[in-house]
């Protein structure tokens, strides 16, 4: 969540660095000096990024400030084009006592300013003390930058529920995370991959930032639609520390715990760590399908209700060593293993006009083992901020999974044992063209190969090559940043079967200072989403006597353009930010339900056709007191476009307009408690064939912090609800109509404590978190 007294001191930043470094190419020589040197925090030796300096020309009678910059994310900075003079150096960071130095150049030279320390700056009123808060957010060409605050840490109590106060960011029940309702997105943790297990065992208060990109670079993959960087805090200082965090339900009825731990220790130039993250879910649900075939035939309803008991269990262990052979080299090991079951339990039922219905037990057994190993080196050169690192994994799941639907008269089953392996390297490289142009490029390739014995020796391999490369050029107002991926995919599926797409996708963002208080931001990207491999998987799962599922191996790629232009400004404490978008969608893949010639419905995906969007999105972060607030609003209209397939089976063309909102409180009172409040709500959105809808979630939760390493609280999901609709779908079709609804059923009031406890025996150096991939998970009904 952004607050927006920290935004303001940020934006006040960068208008003062952009007007000092205007007015220093006014007085600009040709004999002219550089000052460089680098801020400390004096109490812990960490470096100090995005400190103030400014240069005030001291020679004559009256003083007169000349430039300024900005100390960069290590604490260096660097003021150039100095003529001969007595000049003062002011250097200031919200939360720090402003220190001062002074110089007196008589001849051209690249003078050393060596280390500046800054000390806290606390104001004392009689027994209790105020630190000055610390910046919050700012804007960046590619992302936007959220700085955690102690109010967002004493309302959280793991990482996830920290990102449900992040503009924009919305995150479900189960944990799962979306930017702008879309989840095809990258977690990253120190800028290496990671996925939402990983994030879940992460004490906030381990967390030093928040990197949200919603445009991608061309650095990261070509079919994501989003990013999300955690960037932990750094220490250096050996001994061991530690992380405890577990929810305890107060009902049997609905159990939703992401228990986790985390050990590390560190000594001399290694680093050892192993964490554990559980996801132990039960809940039950009701699936209900109501549909009506159009026509002369002997069944015209079928209606079919589901009450099943849902449990998803997945123990996931991490383990990994850093090695720093110097300064400059770091080796590092990192793998898990993670085995974990989905499965659903109960009865179904089945009734159809002129037929006598259908009832059956379902049981499910599910099992899966999924493990990964992976190398990484970085090398950092003398020329600062080059850099090349190298990456290799090896990652691998094997499942088995039968679904059996059992009554008196027959016993009918559902049977994969899928495998699954994937392999990667990945080769990148920085290099900084002059203090204006920095140069980025690398390479990728990637392979993954599945088989599945049980589906007609189903067998598909994928290999997916990469090449991309950027150029971003800085100046005190502005920054450009122009990139272009180009990607070779090729499949073979079966043997008999091949298939070849090369993508290329451009990149563009412009970013652009306008006034002391509003900036300019535009951007245009293509991306491609190319299908799953189960989406591809030509096996047939039954689920009911007149419904089946099965993959499509005809399936091509889909590609996205995306154009967006935001204004930002900044009023007292305050920031909003609105912003026009406009998104196409080509080949989309969706999914088709039709009646086949034996009037059995099947559902399957295809490329149907083509899906605009365009709109506006309002964010902002708004300060009342000790109330903080963070909405983010989407208003669009969304128009889809049916192509001859989705014709050919009565698809017309629709227009709609969806409004998507998530606004999230934190009330912060004495004696280190924390209230908070979450709401995210979508109105149903048009898809080529269907519509989809899901209710309003909302949580609220009381916090109590204990000399800041206990922590315990109580939370509530969805508070006197009782039910909630996780999906609700509809058909409107010329040969029959199809609506669907999922149904989690709840306690009047969910309750779960939740206690966190953090250790430390000396504090540890950050690790070096890694970069991996993941196999496709198989896709699930359910919630």
């Amino acid at each position: 969540m952004k607050s927006l007294v920290g935004k303001r001191y940020f934006t006040i930043k960068y208008i003062i660095l952009s007007l000092f470094l205007l007015g220093s190419i006014s007085i600009c020589a040709q004999n002219t000096s550089t000052i460089t040197g680098k801020i400390l925090d004096a109490k812990n030796n960490q470096p100090l990024p995005y400190a103030t300096l400014r240069f005030m020309d001291i020679s004559g009678n009256t003083s007169q400030w000349l430039s300024g910059t900005i100390s960069d994310d290590n604490g260096v900075f660097s003021i150039n084009q100095i003529p001969n003079g007595k000049y003062q150096l002011q250097v200031t960071s919200v939360g720090y006592r402003t220190a001062n130095k002074t110089f007196k150049i008589t001849t051209p030279a690249t003078i050393n300013a060596g280390v500046i320390y800054l000390q806290d700056s606390l104001l004392f009123i009689t027994e209790t003390f105020i630190v000055a808060d610390r910046i919050q957010g700012k804007s960046e060409t590619d992302k936007t930058i959220y700085y955690i605050n102690n109010k967002m840490l004493s309302a959280t109590g793991n990482a996830p529920e920290l990102l449900r106060h992040i503009p924009g960011v919305q995150v479900d029940l189960k944990q799962n995370i979306s930017i702008n309702g879309q989840s095809n997105i990258l977690l990253f943790v120190d800028g290496k991959e990671r996925d939402k297990s990983y994030i879940s065992q992460l004490s906030p208060s381990t967390i030093d930032k928040i990197e949200v990109l919603d445009t991608p670079p061309p650095n990261y993959d070509g079919n994501v639609s989003g990013v999300i960087n955690i960037v932990l805090k750094k220490e250096n200082v050996s001994g061991f520390s530690g992380h405890l965090f577990s929810e305890i339900p107060l009902s049997s009825e609905v159990i939703y715990m992401f228990p986790t731990y985390r050990l590390n220790y560190n000594y001399n130039k290694i680093n050892l760590y192993t964490s554990y993250n559980g996801e132990i879910n039960y809940e039950n649900i009701d699936e209900k399908i109501s549909r009506q075939i159009i026509g002369n035939t002997a069944i015209t309803n079928l209606s079919s209700v589901q009450h099943v008991r849902q449990k998803n269990l997945s123990h996931k262990f991490h383990y990994g060593i850093d090695y720093h052979l110097t300064p400059k080299d770091v080796f590092n090991f990192y793998g898990f293993l993670n085995p974990y079951s989905y499965e659903q339990d109960g009865d179904v039922i089945l009734q159809a006009t002129g037929n006598s219905g259908w009832e059956a037990r379902r049981e499910e057994t599910d099992k899966n083992k999924n493990r990964l190993n992976s190398l990484y080196y970085k090398h950092l050169f003398n020329t600062e901020k080059r850099e090349l690192t190298i990456d290799i994994s090896h990652a691998h799941i094997r499942s088995e999974n039968k679904v059996s639907y059992q009554n008196d008269m027959e016993n009918q089953t559902n049977t994969e044992r899928p495998g699954q392996t994937t392999f990667v390297w990945k080769v990148d490289f920085t290099n900084p063209l002059n203090e204006n142009l920095n140069w980025s490029s690398g390479i990728k390739m990637k392979t993954r190969d599945m088989h599945d014995n049980t589906s007609d020796g189903f067998r598909f391999n994928e290999q997916v090559y990469a090449l991309y490369s950027a150029l971003n050029y800085q100046m005190p107002n502005f920054n450009l940043n122009l990139g272009l991926r180009a990607e070779n995919a090729e499949t073979k599926l079966n043997e008999n079967q091949h298939n070849s797409s090369f993508s290329l996708l451009p990149y563009v963002a412009f970013h652009y200072q306008i006034s002391e208080h509003s900036d300019l931001y535009l951007s245009y990207r293509r991306s491609v989403n190319r299908p799953s491999v189960y989406s591809l998987n030509p096996y047939t799962y039954i689920d009911a006597p007149y419904t089946l599922r099965k993959g499509n191996p005809l399936l091509s790629s889909e590609f996205r353009n995306q154009i967006q232009l935001e204004y930002s400004t900044r009023f007292k404490s305050n920031y909003m930010s609105a912003r026009l978008f406009y998104e196409t969608r080509s080949h989309a893949i969706n999914h088709l339900t039709y009646l086949n010639d034996n009037r059995i419905f099947v559902t399957q995906a295809h490329n149907l056709g083509d899906i605009h969007q365009y709109g506006l999105q309002l964010a902002g972060a708004l300060k009342f007191g000790i109330v903080s607030v963070n909405p983010s609003f989407r208003f669009y209209n969304q128009s889809t476009y049916a192509n001859n397939t989705a014709k050919r089976y009565g698809v017309a063309n629709k227009n709609n307009l969806v409004v998507e909102s998530s606004i999230s409180s934190i009330l912060s009172f004495k004696k280190s408690f924390a209230l908070s409040a979450i709401f995210q709500y979508a109105t149903p959105k048009e898809n080529i064939q269907n519509n989809a809808f899901c209710e309003a979630l909302y949580f609220i939760s009381l916090d109590k912090t204990f000399k800041k390493n206990l922590k315990v609280g109580i939370v509530s999901a969805l508070p006197f609800a009782k039910t909630f609709v996780y999906q609700e779908s509809e058909i409107q079709s010329t040969t029959f109509t199809s609506e669907y609804t999922g149904n989690l059923k709840l306690p009047t009031v969910p309750l779960m404590f939740r206690l966190s406890y953090r250790f430390n025996s000396g504090k540890n150096r950050n690790i070096l978190t890694r970069e991996k991939e993941y196999v496709d998970t198989r896709p699930k009904q359910g919630f």
